[in-house]
């Protein structure tokens, strides 16, 4: 899944910055994604709606790959909490590679967050 959220020709003063493109796609060897773009209010549903599918998956170990992801805003990191403070008992996310804001932002604001696993 990938979007384009880049304005056309002509777009209009308040439209999102060009770029801002957001892709998702299944990771080949375990049950999780890679990430690719920014996570910003310009690509913020997508991000969700990448959440929401992600934990329906019944896996113990979720695998997330942010390793292409250039920029996250605090929202998309507090979708990311969020996500994680949902999960059944026993599931939990690991993060590949995430950019170095992502791991601060958590700690900063929901530090010893179990769930989560940050993975250089």
């Amino acid at each position: 899944m990938s979007v384009d959220v880049s304005p056309g020709v002509g777009g209009s003063p308040d439209a999102p910055p060009r770029g801002a493109v957001l892709q998702i796609d299944p990771l080949p060897d375990s049950a999780g994604l890679r990430v690719i773009g920014e996570i910003s209010v310009n690509t913020r549903t997508v991000w969700q709606q990448t959440l929401k599918q992600l934990v329906e998956r019944r896996t113990d170990v979720l695998h997330v790959d942010l390793s292409r992801v250039r920029f996250v805003d605090v929202a998309g990191v507090t979708d990311l909490a969020v996500t994680v403070q949902r999960l059944p008992a026993g599931q939990r996310i690991v993060l590949h590679r995430p950019p170095a804001q992502l791991p601060r932002i958590l700690e900063l604001f929901w530090p010893g967050l179990a769930a989560i696993e940050v993975a250089a």
